[in-house]
């Protein structure tokens, strides 16, 4: 493909009355590479390189085969010295039953009749005078509405194409085999990153497999193509005409790649690179490994949090189990690797050395040298009992109150657990007492670590005083 200082940028234009006949430039006619750059917001660019015998002077190039979903402000071509591009326009009449019925209206079509006894058909013409909410046939005696059998077409109206098919006119100075390269955008085409996270407690190690799942509902295939998919995100603008609607429900088609994409950072994006040609067929998705990153080390922390509010008329308190959250340093020396945004599924591995799920979270885009937080689930044998023990408002300022509350934590493992008691305070706080020292997180935000012994429990108190 020539770099894009070679490149033809057209708008949609009103496509000229006198041209040269159609040259069909077939899907068959696709030579490699055909290239797919794949971007997480379904989004595709496409790069389709054909070839045509074009003639000296006006060509009407027809590229059949393009996804309708193609936005055509987008459309650019590439047809290198010695041809002008005039105009481009993307063609979104297809032939379907109901088009070819109202290209029909005034024209003459045959009426399949087929007698009850004998099975003998006999075709009688009649002229169709509407095809909007039902049709109105016209024969010479007489006018119905409906068919009562199959209808003939005696011909075919030229704008309607069996594929969706984008139309190009092109000035050639001389006559010969021609390279065309047509690149657009196009919705339908999507990526997402999912990783396994296999996570060894004892070692407090995790190794990462992050997965891409590549959909495409396009409405067209890709065979043998060269897949890039772009990690990152990228601004768009809504085009100003709207795009044809796409179609959903795609089948799962799991594949493993022979080698692991090759990474590129272009500007402030990552590029991955499928290795070989994947083939892309229109309804499906497939699935490759995309990065390794193992061994990773991981510290365990059981957090309760929870948002502060003080009432005069406090409520029982409900015992809640404190979340299982995983930190992991996203360190080059020990694997690390830009992570694209996706979902973390971590699995451990049990006494019986089956492998098994233990909770699902969502990561943003993680650089080299930052930080995951996993969230897979809710510790089953620790509970939290926060329970409020005073409130108070006489004698203090106005909109400052003073609440008393202590914190019950029990663990029913058989080891000694830690525990961040965290509690979300708004406004100006100050804490009068406390049982175990606080750490301020954040303006509204306070920690207290506690250890609590295996079978054991441990109280937290506090008093707090709060101007809102």
């Amino acid at each position: 493909m020539r770099q894009p200082l070679a490149v033809f940028l057209a708008m949609i234009a009103a496509t000229s009355a006198a041209l040269a006949a159609d040259l069909t430039l077939p899907v068959e006619s696709r030579r490699p590479p055909l290239t797919l750059s794949i971007y997480p917001d379904g989004w595709g660019l496409v790069w389709d390189r054909r070839n045509a015998d074009l003639a000296a002077g006006t060509n009407r190039l027809v590229f059949e085969g393009v996804s309708p979903q193609l936005q055509p402000s987008t459309a650019m071509i590439d047809a290198g010295p010695g041809v002008r591009l005039v105009d481009v326009d993307y063609d979104f009449a297809l032939l379907t039953p109901e088009a070819l019925l109202r290209r029909s209206v005034g024209k003459t079509i045959g009426v399949v009749r087929t007698h009850p006894t004998t099975g003998e058909e006999k075709v009688e013409k009649a002229t169709l005078l509407s095809a909007d909410n039902g049709i109105v046939l016209k024969y010479q005696d007489r006018i119905e509405t409906g068919a009562p059998g199959r209808l003939v077409f005696y011909d075919l109206p030229t704008d309607l194409r069996a594929k969706p098919s984008l139309l190009a006119t092109v000035e050639a100075e001389r006559a010969g085999p021609t390279d065309l390269t047509l690149g657009y955008s196009a919705r339908g085409l999507g990526w997402s990153a999912d990783y396994v996270a296999l996570w060894d407690e004892k070692a407090k190690l995790i190794d990462l497999t992050g997965r891409a799942t590549l959909s495409n509902t396009s409405g067209t295939s890709f065979p043998s193509a060269e897949i890039s998919l772009v990690a990152g995100t990228v601004n768009r603008e809504t085009p100003a005409i709207p795009l044809p609607r796409g179609r959903v429900a795609a089948a799962p088609m799991m594949a493993e790649a022979k080698s692991l994409p090759t990474r590129q950072e272009v500007a402030d994006l990552y590029v991955y690179h499928l290795p070989g040609q994947v083939t892309l067929p229109d309804q499906r998705t497939r699935q490759i490994t995309l990065l390794r990153a193992p061994s990773l080390a991981v510290e365990q922390l059981y957090v309760s949090e929870a948002g502060f509010v003080a009432d005069r008329e406090a409520g029982e308190p409900q015992p809640q189990h404190p979340q299982v959250r995983l930190k992991l340093a996203n360190n080059k020396d020990a694997g690390g690797q830009p992570l694209p945004a996706g979902i973390v599924r971590v699995f451990t591995t049990s006494a019986d050395s089956v492998p098994r799920l233990i909770g699902e979270d969502r990561i943003d885009h993680t650089p080299v040298g930052g930080q995951l937080k996993l969230t897979p689930g809710e510790a089953f044998d620790i509970t939290v009992l926060r329970r409020q023990m005073d409130y108070k408002t006489a004698g203090l300022p106005e909109n400052v109150s003073e609440s008393a509350w202590s914190l019950a934590v029990e663990n029913a493992k058989d080891q000694a657990v830690a525990v961040d008691l965290v509690e979300n305070i708004p406004g100006d706080w100050t804490i009068l007492a406390e049982s175990a020292p606080h750490t301020k997180a954040a303006a509204d935000r306070v920690v207290w670590r506690v250890n609590v012994p295996a079978k054991g429990k441990t109280d937290l108190t506090f008093r707090v005083r709060v101007q809102s």
